[in-house]
């Protein structure tokens, strides 16, 4: 599917009926090609494929746009509509609506009183786990992710699941500002965090991360550490990758409806050009997925090992 995507491939049923062949709808992309490559998790792909496979279905070629969208692109003003992925900011969205009205952000929601969005409530989705894991017994909890956009260094809890886990914890009565730690949403990041959760005394007993890619970091470091999981620390992601269920332990995590969230998308952005003028919000329900890295049941804990 993605390589037919490239190639604009119709199957030979649909080219005889494209009535809808001369819009003009690009897909603005968050990450770069290369970010997009490298990227190990499929997240951003996945919103991708779900646009493309929507907009091929109703016959719709789709033009792709790798821009900073605050240097506003020019070639925007010609686009009937465009269906922007990613992290935006409401300046960000001002820019682009300027040059393209018919609009739709997935995975943010920078205005919501004007612009149609498709998004997850990650606020919701945080209490749920939290929720359901302090029902296990577990207390002593941690929280690895990044910021909300990458110029908000400066307000490293404002990210909407890490609000969620502070809100949580502090209504439970839990302070444990050391157990949270903030930087990015790579492998590496998620490496590089549970090599610091690793010098904690005591250490914590579940890492909630905030996607597959820092649980999957932060399990190779667990495991170089000489530590079992989810014996001696439980992992749970959050996105459900393809690959989540094949690592060793299998990822425990939440189930994101990404092509989906893609296809609301194209939804919205026909509905703005067919002359809607409301603007619609639409949020997509998740499912946690009870795995192995952090089963639905409490655990015997094992102790931290001895540094020689």
């Amino acid at each position: 599917m993605e390589a037919a995507g490239k190639l604009d491939y119709i199957p030979p049923r649909q080219r005889s009926r494209r009535p809808n062949a001369k819009l003009h709808i690009a897909l603005l992309h968050y990450l770069s090609p290369t970010e997009e490559m490298h990227d190990s998790d499929p997240y951003y792909t996945g919103l991708r494929l779900g646009v493309e496979e929507r907009l091929q279905q109703l016959g719709i070629p789709l033009q792709r746009i790798y821009l900073d969208p605050a240097r506003g692109p020019e070639a925007l003003d010609t686009l009937d509509g465009l269906i922007a992925t990613g992290c935006y900011s409401s300046a960000d969205a001002q820019q682009i609506s300027e040059l393209c009205p018919n609009l739709v952000f997935v995975d943010s929601s920078p205005a919501d009183d004007w612009a149609d969005s498709v998004v997850i409530d990650l606020e919701h989705l945080m209490q749920a786990i939290l929720n359901q894991v302090w029902a296990l017994g577990y207390r002593n909890i941690a929280y690895i992710g990044g910021y909300a956009l990458p110029n908000q260094v400066d307000q490293r809890h404002s990210e909407a699941r890490c609000k969620a886990f502070l809100e949580f914890m502090s209504a439970k009565g839990v302070d444990r500002p050391e157990n949270i730690c903030i930087q990015g949403f790579t492998l590496q990041d998620g490496y590089d965090q549970a090599g610091r959760l690793l010098q904690l005394d005591p250490m914590p007993e579940l890492v909630i991360a905030g996607n597959d890619s820092l649980a999957i970091g932060a399990i190779r470091a667990f495991h170089e550490a000489g530590l079992s999981i989810p014996e001696g620390i439980a992992v749970l992601g959050i996105n459900d990758i393809p690959t989540a269920q094949y690592l060793h332990p299998s990822l425990t995590t939440v189930r994101v409806h990404m092509e989906m969230m893609g296809e609301s998308a194209v939804d919205l952005l026909m509905e703005r050009l067919h002359g809607r003028t409301i603007a619609k919000k639409v949020v997509l329900p998740t499912q946690l997925i009870w795995r192995q890295s952090c089963p639905n049941r409490p655990l015997q804990r094992h102790p931290k090992p001895e540094t020689v």
